[in-house]
């Protein structure tokens, strides 16, 4: 008859091969866990760009609608200065009651985007 092997019946020596698991399993998680942390402020930072940039076009898209209405000059830039950011706006006159509007805009952190807009104006 064979002996049984004495690590088979001595099972001392079978909880560090579980314990390095747990620990290798563990560490895999906490660092997919930190992982994806980093990646959802990265994604929550760009948002929060998106939203100033969306922002600032919104409000200068409605003031340069009004300094269009009152000049004269077909071709133009106007600078306007929000708390959050500064846009430029360089229009120009399509037709006679068209203009095609581009806007460059830089937020207070640095991000800068152009976004083209048209706006049509009928004379009052």
């Amino acid at each position: 008859m064979k002996k049984p092997l004495s690590h088979t019946i001595n099972q001392q020596g079978f909880i560090l091969p579980y314990v390095l698991f747990f620990i290798a399993f563990s560490l895999i998680i906490i660092s997919s866990s930190v992982n994806l942390y980093q990646n959802e402020t990265h994604i929550t930072h760009n948002q929060t760009e998106q939203i100033k940039i969306e922002s600032l076009f919104q409000m200068a898209r409605i003031q340069a609608k009004e300094t269009i209405r009152d000049r004269i000059e077909p071709y133009d830039a106007i600078s306007y200065s929000f708390p959050q950011g500064e846009v430029v706006v360089e229009y120009g006159k399509l037709n006679e009651h068209e203009y095609r509007l581009i806007f460059t805009i830089e937020t207070d952190s640095g991000a800068i985007t152009v976004l083209n807009d048209y706006f049509h104006y009928e004379a009052e």
